[in-house]
């Protein structure tokens, strides 16, 4: 056995194999923060993430649908574990123009803080008891994040909040309910993000955006837990391959088939 820092390595075929401890200094501040925020997110989420992943394999093995939602920059998350090599088919990634700035970058703040806004969106995706939503928003201020949850849960979802919590325990929300998106869902992850979502500073000014990292790194780790759940279940994973690997087409067209008519941007 070598030891490298708090972490043991066993020697493989033989061979002393050293590997780098995971938290070892790097160069690269933002490297080095980046692997401070997946040590935190490790240590203070590991409950939340956990119970996660157990409604989702639920979800999944009742042939649920996961539908994810985000504004801006969050919106990248939404779109995250949708229709992609390694990730669940049964991923609904409730999408808008207006939302993710196609139609401008203030036109999307300003629709993002206009309430009644995203359930007309939610209104064209089919969102059914038993589903799962998983909304991303850092700060968790805007109406459009708070409208999705209260929607979805009038409609018997099970909804997951994945933002900056702690970072915005006072901030003040912009809907008219008064709460956050952090007081509004089922369950709530805390991205360990501060309220700027950077994690650097330079003249007196935050840099280097962190959150989507954040966002990126719980989530899978969250959809990995659930599949592994499932197979430790002996449930088939409904889960795409790569579509340049041979087979992947049709392995994939397999898939879509059978979601296509819960999934809208599918087609």
């Amino acid at each position: 056995m070598i030891r490298v820092g708090p972490a043991t390595v066993t020697p493989i075929g033989g061979i002393d194999t050293i590997f780098f401890c995971y938290n070892r200094a790097m160069k690269s501040p933002y490297f080095n923060e980046m692997v401070r925020l997946l040590e935190k997110l490790e240590t203070t989420q590991q409950d939340a993430m956990s119970q996660a992943a157990q409604k989702i394999a639920a979800c999944l093995k009742n042939d649920g649908i996961i539908h994810t939602f985000g504004c801006g920059h969050s919106g990248s998350a939404a779109l995250e574990p949708f229709h992609r090599s390694g990730c669940f088919a049964a991923v609904d990634a409730i999408l808008d123009p207006g939302l993710m700035f196609q139609r401008g970058a203030h036109t999307g703040t300003d629709l993002e803080r206009q309430e009644g806004y995203s359930p007309t969106i939610l209104a064209t995706h089919d969102l059914r008891k038993g589903d799962i939503l998983l909304v991303f928003s850092n700060s968790g201020r805007n109406p459009a994040g708070i409208d999705a949850v209260l929607t979805a849960k009038e409609k018997g979802l099970f909804t997951i909040a994945f933002t900056a919590a702690s970072a915005h325990t006072n901030s003040k929300s912009r809907h008219s309910s008064g709460k956050l998106l952090k007081d509004v869902a089922d369950l709530v992850i805390d991205n360990c993000v501060g309220q700027n979502e950077t994690c650097l500073t330079l003249q007196n000014t935050g840099v280097a955006p962190i959150s989507t990292i954040a966002f990126a790194a719980v989530l899978h780790h969250i959809l990995y837990e659930a599949a592994r759940l499932l197979d430790e279940q002996g449930v088939s994973l409904p889960v795409y391959k790569s579509s340049n690997a041979e087979g992947g087409d049709a392995h994939n067209n397999a898939l879509a088939a059978k979601y296509a008519g819960r999934i809208k941007h599918l087609r």
